[in-house]
């Protein structure tokens, strides 16, 4: 009788129980992983909720899975997308869609002007709280429903004509509208499925995709996966057929897991060590329509005098900021990005520390101590501990440091803000009007608790006009107004767009916008 045992058997299968999983763990459980790109992202997305989204974490993936009545193309030109054609009044106040009659929602469902209807309404609909609903306060009677001034939605300037037929009513000429449609809070939505599923309708196993890839799968505060939505109409186009966004908190742990390969793209890059990155093929920069700055709750009682805010600007020397986090920003005083028409580098208040000395020590009881924010971010984390010190040196006050992960610091600042915090503002469209817009009174963006009547009137009358030069007048008298006159916040640098990127990625290529779409790109 033959040996059916031994110690060499043993040994064999001992090797291959334990190299076999190990084996499966690095290619996915026997999946092909060639097929897949994979992304960091550095920190679970809020929400996939696209009525609510507000963040670019969000934007991320919503930007692969859904897509609006019109696009942008790598230019950042507005480009058909949902709609295949569209029609302007001569007065530019009635926009009219016709939609593609081959579009169909991932479970099946045709595409129908309705579905923006109903999008719409639920942005605009004063108990959804959505912050990005002014984002269509230029269509008639909008801001009236919001306000719930108006409870016949009705009579709001959007109307399905015919199932491919969608006509917008704006109250007034604007400029630059058409950007609007390419912006998430305008996509379309599925009415019966928010209302059959509740809280849980962006789940893998409810949500339904009218874009490029389908959501295949999540879990939280570790992967998204999507999928190629194979009844996208341009499907044809769209070549990797899996993405895999990886929770990864930790910039440094993000560039290892690029280093040993099991990233493809990097995005937030440890500041630390951009000096080596810079210098490596797969490091990519590119021009970023995106500012960082400090917000001032001009209502918190330790920085309600706008000379204890005036003297805290002028303290800050910006430079020392370039020098830490060199090749990614430039430094700004003003808030329309300098690349941007409408920009005038002449705006806001410069460094001066013996003005701020001067303003501090004139104070009757100037604070002590002042709380900043921020998220949990090495980048921003230098940036408040030399802010920090700087002013400490200046003027001597103290500050308290407090940081926490996005979801709750977001959550938390909408909540009561501090006197002092952190948040970044990237443009939602080629257009000075998407960062001049959200610091209106009726912006659920603007956390500063600044309102200008007079900020407002210019705001609204520079979107009226097509002419730049005059606009940037328009502009630049608006700018004096909340950054020297009211100072309700501190911009400090325009970012750069900065990316580690495999080299087995073909078509890589981020718009001012700071965006890419994988439907885009190809995998060798």
């Amino acid at each position: 009788m033959p040996k059916i045992w031994s110690s060499k058997n043993f040994t064999l299968l001992l090797f291959f129980t334990l190299i076999f999983p190990l084996l499966a763990a690095c290619t996915g459980g026997g999946k092909d992983i060639s097929k897949r790109a994979r992304m960091r992202l550095p920190t679970e997305p809020p929400t996939l909720d696209w009525t609510l989204a507000t963040d670019n974490v969000s934007k991320e993936v919503i930007g692969n899975l859904q897509v609006g009545l019109l696009g942008h193309d790598e230019n950042t030109k507005v480009e058909p997308m949902l709609a295949e054609s569209w029609e302007s009044s001569k007065d530019l106040t009635i926009h009219t869609f016709k939609l593609r009659k081959d579009a169909v929602w991932s479970d099946g469902v045709p595409l129908e002007a309705q579905h923006f209807v109903d999008s719409w309404e639920r942005a605009l609909n004063p108990a959804t709280g959505s912050e990005y609903a002014y984002f269509l306060f230029d269509v008639k009677n909008s801001e009236a429903y919001q306000s719930g001034k108006i409870k016949d939605f009705s009579e709001v300037g959007v109307q399905a004509i015919d199932k491919h037929t969608l006509k917008v009513t704006l109250k007034g000429p604007v400029s630059y509208w058409l950007h609007i449609p390419t912006f998430w809070v305008t996509y379309p939505i599925r009415k019966d499925i928010v209302t059959k599923h509740g809280d849980r309708w962006t789940s893998p196993e409810n949500m339904v995709s009218i874009g490029p890839y389908i959501l295949k799968e999540r879990k939280r505060d570790s992967k998204i996966v999507i999928a190629k939505n194979e009844k996208y109409f341009a499907a044809k186009e769209v070549s990797i057929p899996e993405v895999e966004f990886r929770i990864v908190k930790d910039d440094s742990v993000a560039v290892s897991l690029f280093d040993t390969g099991d990233l493809d793209i990097v995005r937030t890059l440890p500041p630390t060590q951009l000096k080596n990155l810079a210098t490596r093929p797969e490091f990519k920069k590119s021009p970023y329509l995106r500012l960082t700055y400090f917000g001032f709750n001009i209502n918190d009682e330790t920085v309600k005098d706008p000379e204890i805010r005036r003297a805290l600007v002028k303290a800050i020397d910006r430079e020392q900021l370039v020098k830490i986090l060199h090749p990614m920003v430039q430094s700004t005083k003003s808030w329309i990005p300098l690349d941007l028409d409408g920009s005038d580098s002449n705006v806001g208040i410069a460094t001066d520390i013996e003005g701020a000395k001067a303003i501090w020590a004139k104070l009757k009881n100037p604070p002590k101590k002042i709380s900043l924010w921020f998220d949990q971010n090495e980048t921003y984390k230098l940036v408040a501990e030399n802010l920090q010190a700087q002013w400490k040196k200046a003027l001597g006050v103290e500050i308290e440091l407090s940081n926490q992960e996005w979801k709750v610091y977001l959550k938390q600042l909408k909540s009561k803000a501090p006197s002092i915090w952190r948040l970044g503002w990237g443009a939602d469209y080629p257009d000075p009007d998407t960062f001049m817009g959200m610091f209106k009174c009726n912006s659920g963006n603007n956390l500063t608790g600044f309102c200008s009547k007079r900020f407002d009137e210019l705001i609204t009358k520079a979107s009226q006009i097509a002419d730049m030069s005059e606009r940037t007048k328009l502009y630049t008298e608006a700018q004096q107004i909340f950054l020297e006159k009211e100072i309700a916040m501190i911009p400090l640098f325009q970012e750069q767009s900065l990316h580690l990127v495999s080299q087995r990625v073909e078509g890589f290529k981020v718009d001012l916008i700071g965006d890419f779409l994988f439907k885009r790109l190809k995998l060798k």
